[in-house]
């Protein structure tokens, strides 16, 4: 019989990109984002994504990911770098009331230099966009699932809500998830999210 006790992490993450048509089907968006939170260590992403918009219901696309994470506890201190790359399919289907999303994706993650370990993870994600009539803030509601291989074999859900709006001509996202490791650790986070896209 064995009896453990969860860990509880709260996280606040802040991301500012712009997005670039390249072509009619095709778009570039760059962007930072920082991650602050209470056990992890903080980071500094620099990402760049490219989107090509096959038909109405259908996008393809990979990301690509450079990490700096400030390891300030511990013997080993320092800077650390990790690199992701990540290729997925959305689907979007118009509903009678509001719209659905779903989001296939797989990607691999490679340690350049610090600690952690290569993984490659596959996610799946489903959001709902739910309309309100004279309101611009329409709400987004979302659950995503991810699933690990070796060496960590991990499984966590992450559940959410956000919603995003033009302010001076830049669009503004406000969101939060709860994210549960549903595999070893019994670890959760709460996670609370802004973004600005120029």
């Amino acid at each position: 019989m064995a009896f453990g006790q969860s860990v509880t992490e709260s996280a606040a993450w802040f991301k500012a990109g712009t997005k670039f048509d390249l072509s009619n089907e095709l778009s570039m968006t760059v962007s930072v984002q920082y991650r602050a939170s209470t056990l992890s260590d903080d980071r500094w992403i620099t990402e760049a994504q490219f989107s090509r918009e096959m038909n109405k219901n259908w996008d393809l696309g990979v990301e690509l990911r450079h990490y700096m994470i400030f390891d300030t506890k511990g013997a080993t201190q320092g800077t650390f770098h990790r690199v992701r790359a990540q290729f997925y399919a959305s689907q979007h289907i118009d509903l009678t009331k509001g719209d659905l999303h779903f989001r296939y994706a797989l990607q691999q993650r490679a340690v350049l230099i610090g600690s952690g370990n290569n993984k490659f993870t596959g996610r799946f994600r489903v959001q709902y966009e739910y309309p309100i009539k004279d309101f611009k803030w329409d709400p987004t509601f979302e659950a995503e699932v991810f699933a690990s291989g070796e060496p960590n074999f991990d499984r966590a859900l992450r559940l959410g809500v956000g919603s995003e709006g033009k302010i001076a001509g830049k669009r503004l996202g406000v969101g939060y998830f709860y994210q549960r490791d549903i595999s070893n650790t019994g670890t959760h986070a709460h996670v609370v999210q802004t973004s600005i896209r120029f």
